[in-house]
């Protein structure tokens, strides 16, 4: 969440409701948040000096209108350069990939690449669960069972597959455009 708030507040700056309709209207395909966690994640990152606020008076009420800081752009970039959780991977890569235009051309591929290995290994994982599954003897009291605890990993392993193949698309397509200005 601190990642997307930051990411956001390099656009401009924003209160905590125009955050949280940021999330809803341009994230929310992969990342949903409620007013509570937003306003935690603000005080976490305030505390830590990555956002600053000002308070402005807009048609009689008082906001709190917050800022990235020079600190909190630097987290943030740190963020965007490091490998995304394997537990978040989903949210992780798609929240780079959001947010990749920020970065210098050698850093989105850099970024990608991460991504990349990530998904190769785990196609390797869900490769060698299926190759394991498949040497398997399996009671006919759980075959039903079976069938549809195979059937979710070969949709992972679909998935993945799918997620590498769009990455390493996009991978060589920037590769490509970088050769052809370059």
């Amino acid at each position: 969440m601190e990642f997307v708030i930051l990411g956001l507040l390099l656009i401009r700056r924003l209160t905590q409701y125009e955050i949280k309709n940021a999330l809803k209207q341009k994230v929310s395909p992969f990342f949903s948040a409620s007013l509570g966690s937003i306003q935690a994640a603000l005080r976490k990152l305030e505390s830590e000096q990555h956002v600053q606020f000002e308070e402005v008076i807009d048609n009689g009420r008082n906001k709190k209108v917050y800022s990235i800081t020079v600190p909190g752009t630097e987290h943030w970039r740190n963020w965007m350069l490091s490998p995304p959780s394997p537990n978040r991977f989903e949210q992780d890569a798609t929240t780079r990939l959001f947010f990749l235009g920020f970065l210098a051309k050698h850093e989105q591929l850099a970024v990608l690449s991460q991504i990349i290995r990530l998904l190769n290994a785990a196609v390797r994982e869900f490769e060698d669960a299926e190759a394991e599954a498949q040497g398997k003897e399996i009671p006919s009291s759980l075959k039903q069972v079976v069938r549809f605890q195979l059937l979710t990993l070969d949709f992972g392993l679909h998935a993945h597959r799918s997620a590498l193949e769009w990455f390493t698309r996009l991978y060589a397509e920037m590769e490509e455009s970088d050769h052809e200005h370059g």
